[in-house]
């Protein structure tokens, strides 16, 4: 458990285990429940729990078609940029945390950058992408834009940023830290915590709802899946849905139904 720390005479509160202390690999129990659910669903059975700022709203794949990605989330920082310190970095004199922050980036991992928001600059490209492939980092959320997006779109890599754009980071940004607390277009996200991705988008969900959260969804897309052929045989959608208590009795018997059937 994290302990108080104070900064200035101002007493900061312990995280305590709500907030993960840092980065650690996600289970593959974990990491499949959430794979099969929509990111849409993760996001509507959170909001119903009181998380309302869990979905990285204004951010977009890279590519429609990518495939659904999950991992813990390995945070990078960064700041706006101070002239002195890009020119120290770019004449090696200092070195370029960018760079190091990425690769150390864990197999499996989701990396996640926050930077205040900077959508008219790249904060990595190709060969930023190729390196993070090779390490098998499972995907990219990026509050900025991204470089090379015609290749990298073509990639293995999942990739939900801001755009696309040619302007380096550095114009603009330097990361500062990793593996630390980090804001990503109005989302807190801690180091460990689980980050899914779709077409839609992608989702920051709590590691210690995490499995809970899952299973809820998993029940909520079943109950959306009887809904829809209800609407379809001409069902009102007033009656199906949000489901009355004739709809939610008839569901139930459904299912169990179905899982006789199973």
């Amino acid at each position: 458990m994290m302990q108080d720390k104070t900064l200035n005479g101002f007493t900061l509160p312990p995280l305590g285990p709500l907030a993960s202390p840092g980065y650690a690999p996600i289970e593959p129990e974990l990491r499949d429940a959430l794979l099969l659910v929509a990111v849409p669903t993760l996001s509507a059975v959170m909001f119903q729990m009181g998380l309302h700022s869990r979905f990285f709203t204004g951010l977009r794949p890279l590519n429609p078609d990518q495939p659904r990605f999950c991992g813990a989330a390995w945070t990078v920082r960064a700041i706006p940029v101070r002239e002195d310190i890009r020119t120290a970095i770019s004449s090696r004199a200092a070195p370029s945390l960018n760079r190091l922050a990425l690769d150390a980036a864990p197999e499996g991992s989701v990396v996640v950058c926050g930077s205040g928001g900077h959508p008219s600059v790249a904060f990595m490209g190709d060969i930023m992408s190729t390196a993070l492939i090779s390490r098998g980092v499972a995907g990219i959320v990026l509050d900025t834009g991204i470089s090379d997006a015609s290749l990298v779109a073509r990639m293995s890599l999942p990739v939900v940023c801001a755009g696309r754009d040619a302007v380096s980071s550095f114009s603009a940004i330097m990361v500062v830290g990793c593996n630390e607390p980090i804001g990503v277009h109005h989302v807190a996200v801690f180091p460990g915590d689980i980050i899914v991705g779709d077409a839609d988008g992608a989702v920051c969900v709590p590691r210690h709802l995490a499995m809970q959260i899952a299973g809820m969804a998993a029940e909520q897309e079943r109950l959306e899946a009887y809904v829809i052929e209800r609407v379809r045989a001409g069902v009102p959608i007033d009656i199906a849905y949000p489901p009355n208590a004739d709809t939610l009795a008839a569901y139930r018997l459904w299912c169990a139904q179905q899982d006789s059937a199973a």
